[in-house]
């Protein structure tokens, strides 16, 4: 239906937003799952973790608009699948 809310419609095809009014990243939970369980092993750095997806995807041909709008759009992901 186009009246349902893109995060409702992303979460119910098993992904996750990085905002709940418009998200402009989408992240798989068990990416989530595996950042959060790294995290309660190591120090918390989602810095450096995006900067290390960052340069994955861009060796595997993504470009994206870049570093800092990657990082800002998954803490925020994270951020709110720590809480739901």
């Amino acid at each position: 239906c186009k009246c349902t809310p893109a995060p409702v419609y992303l979460i119910n095809h098993g992904l996750f937003a990085s905002s709940p009014i418009t998200p402009s990243l989408v992240i798989d939970p068990q990416v989530l799952e595996l950042v959060k369980n790294l995290f309660t092993r190591l120090t918390l750095n989602t810095t450096a973790w995006c900067e290390a997806l960052y340069s994955f995807l861009d060796g595997q041909g993504y470009k994206l608009q870049g570093k800092e709008i990657l990082q800002h759009q998954f803490s925020n992901a994270f951020h709110w699948y720590l809480i739901l």
